[in-house]
């Protein structure tokens, strides 16, 4: 258990640079904050820890910095059980400021990591309920509804999708992950929801229409079958990637490819905001495959992984 929450810095990967789809940088805005996430992010960890730790020491908990200094050592944090307690502590105490959906949004992506799915769906139904306004609203959809659907809360997945597309702006990577997500909802005329399948949501095969005309006393003759009904099938199973950093230089990104390729993996690269690149080892067939090569991918590799869909 103790090594499972260490893996949860699978949601930390992206400390630095937003996640998939975010509309605003999710790490510290500040400089000096900003470097010590930078500092974590490059491997580290204890002397981001020791810098923020003097920070908040220091610092009066009145003082309008406090809460981003907070955030800052959340996402700093060594295990798990640290992130989960800064991120909470920030969400209950410190709700009206800039940094407590950020946090909150921090708990959804550790709980996922983590597999656990039903806790997601009620984080992620108290981020709507708390942070209407939030930019994060599509990002917290995106990862709520994946939570959902495995655990068949169908509608509710569709409404947080719904919702989160109407706010996702012009992150048109984000967009395509939400619509790509929602074809779970539409499978055409009179079918609202696909249906329940917990390994790959897949609707079913289409089923040829019954006869129902009454039987003759003689056997009849062979009649033509019916055309299969065209209930539209949509395979959204996404394979699934670990991803290892999001970085802009290019030589380091080289060395990464390789690095990823040497371990046995496929290496994938993929735009990210603000001009950052982000490096990904796959695919992996399930999340729970992907989260199972972490330590390998962070081995060779290093960075802060974290378990993404596939584009």
């Amino acid at each position: 258990m103790i090594a499972m929450r260490r893996l949860v810095m699978v949601a930390v990967g992206l400390a630095f640079a937003a996640p998939a789809g975010a509309q605003m940088p999710l790490g510290p805005s500040t400089k000096r904050f900003a470097d010590i996430a930078q500092l974590a992010q490059e491997g580290y960890g204890d002397s981001a820890r020791a810098s923020i730790g003097r920070i908040l020491t220091a610092m009066p908990r009145t003082d309008p910095a406090y809460p981003e200094a907070l955030y800052t050592a959340g996402i700093v944090a060594r295990t798990g059980d640290s992130m989960r307690s800064v991120f909470s502590r920030l969400v209950v105490n410190y709700a009206t400021t800039p940094w407590a959906d950020r946090a909150l949004l921090r708990l959804i992506q550790i709980d996922y990591g983590l597999g656990k799915m039903e806790l997601v769906t009620n984080e992620t139904s108290r981020f709507f309920g708390d942070f209407p306004d939030s930019p994060f609203i599509p990002t917290a959809a995106k990862w709520g509804a994946l939570a959902a659907f495995s655990q068949q809360k169908m509608q509710q997945g569709c409404d947080w999708l719904t919702r989160g597309i109407a706010k996702v702006g012009e992150d048109l990577e984000l967009k395509n992950q939400l619509l790509f997500a929602k074809q779970n909802c539409n499978l055409g005329p009179g079918v609202q929801f696909a249906p329940k399948n917990e390994d790959s949501l897949r609707a079913p095969p289409p089923r040829p229409a019954t006869d129902t005309a009454k039987p003759t006393p003689t056997p009849p003759a062979k009649a033509p079958a019916k055309a299969p009904m065209k209930t539209p099938v949509t395979n959204v199973a996404s394979p699934w990637r670990v991803q290892v950093a999001a970085i802009r230089d290019k030589a380091v990104i080289q060395s990464m490819i390789k690095k990823i390729e040497s371990a046995g993996f496929k290496a994938y690269t993929v735009a990210g905001p603000g001009g950052l690149t982000r490096v990904q080892a796959g695919p992996f067939a399930t999340r729970a495959a992907a989260l199972s090569a972490v330590p390998k991918v962070k081995s060779a590799a290093g960075g802060s992984p974290i378990v993404v869909p596939a584009p």
